[in-house]
Parts: C-alpha cells; structure tokens; sequence
C-alpha cells in the first residue's frame, strides 16, 4: 500500500488535533507535524506508531526555527512529496505589540509569516495538485455581524512593511490594536492564498483559505485575561449553536479533512471556503490583486533572505 505523507502545524489541540486524528484514520496516512513543544504533545504522540508520526520542533515565531524545521521536513521525505499541508497553527495577543527576534511582529510572523515562507520552502517537495490550506477567520471581514459582536473591525492591510512591523492604527487602543494585528494576519493569509494561485502553474498545488468558523473552547483565547478565558472555555461553547458562524472543532476538522484529502474541491485553487463545505464571500480587500502581489513579493524577498 502507498503511503501519503501531509504535513500540519498547530497539532497539538484544538482543530488541529481532530484533524490528525481524521488524517490518520486513514492506514495510508503518514503524519507530520511541526510543534513549538514536541515533548509536551502527549495527545497528539497517542494518535499513531513513530512510523505514521513525526513530530519535528517549529516555532513559527523564528526564520531560523522555520527554515530548519522546513529541512528537517525535506529529509524526513527522502524524496517522497507531501500530499497536503494545512498551515493551522496560529495565536492571538491582544496586549502590546511584541517584535521578534526577526523584527516582525509576533501575530503577523505566527500566523502568516512563518507560514508564508514555509510554502515557499516546500513547493518542489508538494505533489502535483496537493492542496496546500491556510486556516483564515471570518475576522478579517469587517462585515461579518459575529467578528464585529468580538471586537474586531476587520483587517487593516497598510502595505506589507508596515503590517510585518504591526503598523496599523496607532491612535486605538492597546486591545483593538490587538485584535486587528490578528484581523489582519488572516486577511493576509487569504491575500496570500489568491497571489500564490494566481502565480501557480497548472498542475501544480492548489490554494485554499479554509474559515473554521468561530469555535469557543480551544486554545485562541489563551493569552487574553482570566475572566475571558474562562468564558471562551465555560460559557460560550454552550452558546455556540445558537450564535452565526459557529462550529465544533469535529465538525470544522472533518471538513479540513476532506479538503486535504481531495474528497472536497478536487482540482479547486484559489478558493475561500467555510467549515460547511461551501465557497464563501470574502472582505473586498482580500480581492485586491496591488495588495496580493505587494504580500507576495514580501514573503518572497524574506524567504530569499533565509
């Protein structure tokens, strides 16, 4: 039996952990993951043999850390292709802007940078066709009625320099400031996921920004106060059938799977889709082809630089 081998970040709870256990349900299934704590993924390390399992050190929060976790990647393979890679992992701060070691802004370097530059690194180890998702958020769309009731207003895309240095609107407040760095991190992964499809020759991988919906109960919320977290975790999950734009973490993951699978948008590129299954709308801003190209040639310019 061949064997397919899809690479996820952000595995070790949340979406992400449902979704290697979907993924490795299939025998064929081989698994790797990039963890900022390998040792700490007890969850994850139960779902399957070393053999199926792979769990390599990645703080996407590091050029360096990304790009030796991108090399482990490649001689993990020994000349096999990815089939997939879901670019999952992801963090909110709703404190002070905090710079990285690299100079970016911590949100947009996790979410998106690190990211970004991982695909770059990747693309000739991708089979033809592989589907290569970014998880988005409906956050970066400010007319979505359920992002607004949260605090957020929509991504603030201010050029790709002054986003990467968490520039955006300096006269809000420190929490606003917060939530648009990660609004904004999201509409740059959708941005990305439209320049890398339009760039993409035929046959080769596919784009997908995949909206999880809004999920009460995982680890977004780990950085905000107490009283928020306990919310996040106690009370809104009891509330989310009732609120627009909720999902489960099983029912978000299954579609992740499907997608990565190619059971959901065989041959699709350049697609945002919805924990539904269904193409949906996103923000204006995220059409914009200047700013697609502007994002692109940034990342590109970064990835050269490592």
């Amino acid at each position: 039996m061949s064997s397919s081998h899809h690479l996820v970040t952000g595995a070790t709870s949340g979406i992400g952990l449902e979704l290697a256990t979907h993924l490795l349900a299939d025998p064929a299934s081989r698994l790797v993951v990039g963890a900022r704590r390998p040792e700490a993924a007890a969850a994850l390390r139960a779902l399957a043999s070393p053999d199926r399992l792979v769990i390599l050190p990645l703080d996407l929060a590091s050029l360096a850390s990304t790009a030796a976790f991108a090399g482990a990647v490649v001689r993990h393979l020994a000349g096999d292709k990815l089939a997939s890679f879901a670019a999952n992992a992801g963090l909110q701060i709703t404190g002070p802007c905090r710079l990285t070691a690299d100079g970016y802004e911590e949100t947009f370097q996790a979410n998106f940078l690190g990211h970004a530059v991982l695909i770059e690194r990747l693309l000739p180890h991708l089979a033809p066709a592989a589907p290569v998702a970014l998880t988005a958020s409906g956050t970066h769309d400010p007319a979505i009625r359920a992002a607004r009731m949260f605090g957020f207003r929509g991504g603030l895309f201010v050029g790709a320099d002054r986003v990467a240095k968490g520039d955006l609107d300096p006269a809000a407040a420190v929490t606003q400031q917060g939530l648009d760095r990660y609004a904004t991190s999201k509409l740059c992964a959708i941005l990305h996921v439209y320049a890398l499809a339009r760039r993409a020759a035929a046959g080769g991988p596919r784009f997908i920004a995949f909206d999880p919906g809004l999920m009460p109960g995982t680890g977004l919320a780990r950085e905000r106060s107490a009283l928020e977290r306990w919310a996040w975790s106690n009370v809104l999950p009891a509330l989310a059938r009732a609120m627009p734009g909720a999902s489960t973490v099983r029912q978000s993951a299954t579609a992740y799977a499907k997608i990565l699978a190619g059971r959901a948008f065989p041959g699709g590129t350049g697609l945002h889709v919805d924990f539904t299954l269904a193409e949906a709308p996103s923000s204006r801003d995220s059409r914009r082809e200047d700013w697609q190209d502007d994002l692109l040639r940034f990342v590109e310019r970064v990835a050269l630089e490592r």
